[in-house]
């Protein structure tokens, strides 16, 4: 086995360029898995603070332009290594491109003197191919600005001799990932040099493939733009040179001997033996390798040597080294190599759209690879080293999003418990301080006292738990004060003496008065002096309406319209501005999704059958122009020709106290819907994924399209609200319930639906911080707009993950005639 070496550079601090974060990081980790688990011979580190090398005198490793370029020069002036060693070098840090060269940016270099203050990937190449290796592989995780690692083009030039990874295209940026504190590209590196087994990255090209489909994969998760590693190997045989000979396996040997039998064949032996070497190298006893050294020794000795073409059918090389292969039978091998990684890449991409669809796969998945397979005539070998990198990583994702998620419900939770704690604790304070100076509380009391209730999201039972025992204590002082008043006016009885008024209380006890009506006992205390003024809601005609419904297959094919009538009325709002609102009827419905369902979630179990009472609800969502004439405002983002579309950047706080000022207008009783009537009203008596039918396209809802549910192509993305009326509506007559803006509900989360209501019911077990939304938004793929899928977000968000996408829709209650 031949001598490994390698150089890691990480840069974090410039003094004429944007810091890095984790470069310096990148580095640090690179050395350490070539000293520690691939055991290389010599790894020199260098960064802001990494240890000079050990030498006399020591070297210092500073990574400044003059230190490095004399390291380069003075520790590769002369052949150090031989054919068969390997030498790597990483960089993590800027990179820019001058003068048509690829420069690496060091800690002192000057963007506007590059040519004299950076080292070109050109004069590092020739430096390191001085050592003799004839393994010199480069790793730039380069183009490196601010948050990311970017620059002007690195990547272009071609490197003779020489195999360099490049982190992304020359036209992208190469992002770092503060979660993970690396760099993406060097993060799914290290991950790739760990695999072991049938996926192992042993190979120049099998590393290429891994990093081409993890990176991309990676910064999706992490919502970072894309960013695509690529690979020059020059020359391009090098893309079947074995890089980790410890992880190799036997197939990895094949590629190699065809191209040393290729080189041999070309008259090429100084390469043909470079190869062999190679060879022996994962296996020190091969007989091929071991003949065909021999073999060239001879050659080489002979004083005239005869290079062989390749149509001369002369011997090159064997299986046991003593038979022949003709450069017929060698071109017809070179084909079928060829036509096989054809059909492994065909393979690789399939899979890497079953799993990006779902994970784990399901069974209908796993019998279409097996198909594949198949027809492809690929062996389990071949089929299992595609998977396992792509898998082993898939599974690594899906793993670290499941205890994010457990860790993220427990951190809620505490949150919640917390703040629900603090509620308890504000409410009690103000209860106890207005009981001091008032008492009984006037009707303006009681109002705010209700409205602090509601806003807290506190229970009857708990503000009669607070409530209660603060009353009971002032009662209690008011009779003693009672009974005194009688003992000095000499009438124990008190049936001549003047009781003491509960406002006297205050100035003799210097005590206030009670709070909310709670209890009985306390009913006639809390008697309001003053009966609110009721609006009498206006009778108004139900009008019928007639639309059509469209139904579309997996393929988004339009196959079924029909014509519908819906019964609805119009809610005057003043200004010649309207709400109309549809009558649901009443019926049954199975809530949640079937396991079959694609892309659903476990908190869309268990299925459970609903009775859903009739209710009417806002055919639109609220529009802004509504929302104007109810709160006087418009906090919208879209808000360009925006009267009809949405009103969005509302929390749900906003939602109900518009509900509650339409109730106060109109005299009747408007609210959020519960989960179950808005799943109830959006189904319309469909069982598939969307009311329309199996899956949405563009011209049906308005989403992001460049993402595909079922088999339907892409569409488009408008990137922003439309007006409420532009698509069709559903069975009941509803429009937009799947996409443009998300819609709150009244209900509180739960992780599932056990011990959810059957009756339609708003479900408010919990504390009340986290609130339902449904429908998905203009910014969401398909995904996320099912009828059945059920998110989650804090009730005093505005504005879900800084977007304009948040809105609702409203219900009224009142029984119609």
């Amino acid at each position: 086995m031949g001598q490994n070496w390698t150089i890691s550079i990480g840069i974090n601090q410039y003094d004429n360029l944007q810091a890095l974060n984790f470069a310096k990081r990148d580095a640090e980790a690179m050395a350490a898995w070539f000293r520690e688990e691939a055991k290389f011979d010599q790894v020199f580190l260098f960064t802001e603070n990494s240890p000079d090398i050990n030498t006399s005198p020591p070297i210092p490793t500073q990574p400044t332009y003059g230190r490095l370029r004399r390291f380069l020069q003075a520790q590769f002036e002369q052949p150090l290594l031989k054919p068969g060693d390997n030498l790597w070098f990483f960089f993590a840090g800027h990179g820019m491109r001058h003068a048509d060269k690829d420069y690496l940016m060091l800690a002192d270099s000057d963007p506007s003197d590059i040519e004299h203050t950076a080292i070109s990937v050109e004069y590092i190449t020739e430096r390191l191919r001085r050592s003799r290796a004839d393994n010199v592989v480069l790793l730039l995780d380069a183009c490196r600005e601010e948050s990311s690692r970017s620059g002007l083009g690195i990547g272009l030039e071609q490197h003779q001799g020489v195999i360099t990874f490049y982190s992304c295209a020359a036209n992208q940026k190469s992002w770092e990932i503060a979660e993970l504190q690396h760099g993406s590209f060097t993060h799914t590196l290290l991950t790739g040099l760990r695999l072991h087994g049938e996926a192992n990255c042993a190979t120049v090209e099998r590393l290429d493939r891994y990093l081409n489909s993890a990176v991309p994969q990676l910064n999706t998760r992490y919502q970072k733009p894309i960013q695509n590693p690529y690979l020059k190997a020059e020359p391009p045989y090098k893309m079947y040179y074995i890089l980790l000979e410890q992880s190799a396996t036997m197939r990895d040997v094949e590629s190699l001997k065809l191209q040393a039998s290729l080189s041999e064949n070309s008259g090429n032996f100084e390469l043909a033996e470079q190869i062999w070497i190679r060879v022996l190298g994962v296996s020190p006893a091969d007989s091929d390798a071991v003949s065909a050294i021999k073999r060239i020794a001879i050659k080489n000795n002979n004083p005239k040597p005869v290079p062989l073409e390749v149509n001369n059918p002369q011997v090159i090389g064997s299986a046991r080294g003593d038979a022949t292969m003709s450069p017929t039978q060698i071109l017809e091998l070179a084909e079928k190599i060829k036509e096989n990684n054809r059909k492994q890449e065909e393979y690789r991409q399939v899979v890497l759209k079953e799993v990006e669809q779902q994970f784990p796969l399901n069974q209908k998945s796993i019998d279409n690879l097996s198909n594949l397979q198949k027809s492809l005539q690929l062996s389990e070998e071949e089929v299992s080293g595609i998977k396992q990198p792509i898998f082993i990583h898939k599974e690594a994702e899906y793993r670290k999003r499941e205890e994010e998620e457990r860790i993220r419900r427990e951190q809620q939770a505490e949150r919640i418990r917390q703040q629900h704690q603090q509620n308890l604790e504000q409410y009690q304070r103000e209860f106890s301080a207005k009981i001091e100076k008032e008492y009984p509380f006037h009707q303006a009391s009681r109002n705010k006292f209700k409205k602090l209730q509601i806003s807290l999201q506190l229970s009857e039972q708990e503000i009669l738990q607070i409530e209660q025992p603060i009353i009971a204590k002032k009662e209690a002082e008011y009779q003693k004060l009672q009974e005194e008043n009688r003992k000095i006016s000499g009438n124990p009885s008190g049936s001549n003496s003047p009781p003491i008024k509960r406002r006297q209380f205050l100035i003799y006890a210097g005590l206030g008065g009670t709070g909310l009506v709670t209890t009985v006992v306390f009913s006639q205390i809390l008697k309001p002096t003053v009966q609110p003024k009721q609006v009498q809601p206006k009778l108004l005609e139900l009008l019928t309406v007639t639309f059509t419904t469209k139904t579309v297959n997996k393929t988004g094919k339009i196959v079924n319209q029909e014509n519908h009538q819906a019964k609805y009325f119009k809610e005057d709002l003043s200004n010649g501005i309207t709400l109309e609102m549809v009558q649901i009827p009443g019926g049954s419905f199975i809530m949640g999704s079937p396991a079959s369902e694609k892309g659903r979630d476990n908190n869309e179990s268990p299925q459970h059958q609903v009775n859903v009472p009739g209710f009417s609800m806002g055919k639109f969502v609220v529009t802004q122009e509504q929302y104007q004439q109810i709160m006087g405002k418009n906090p919208s983002y879209f808000t360009q020709k925006g009267a009809k579309r949405p009103v969005e950047q509302v929390s749900w706080n906003d939602a109900v106290e518009f509900c509650q000022k339409l109730s106060q207008q109109t005299g009747r009783e408007y609210r959020l819907p519960s989960e179950a009537e808005w799943e109830y009203a959006c189904r319309a008596g469909t069982t598939t994924p969307f009311h329309f039918g199996e899956t949405i396209t563009t011209e049906l809802a308005n989403y992001d399209g460049t993402y595909i549910y079922a088999s339907e192509p892409k569409g488009k993305n408008l990137g922003q609200t439309t007006n409420v009326y532009s698509f069709s509506p559903n069975a009941f007559g509803l429009y937009d319930m799947h996409g443009n803006v998300w819609e709150w509900c009244q209900d509180d989360w739960h992780e599932n639906y056990i011990d959810a209501p059957k009756d339609g019911s708003v479900w408010t077990s919990r504390s009340g911080d986290t609130k339902m939304m449904r429908g998905g938004s203009w910014f969401d793929d398909p995904r996320y707009c099912r009828s059945a899928f059920r998110p989650y977000i804090n009730r005093d968000v505005r504005d879900n993950f800084n977007y304009g996408n948040l809105g609702f829709r409203v219900v009224c209650v009142v029984g119609r005639t």
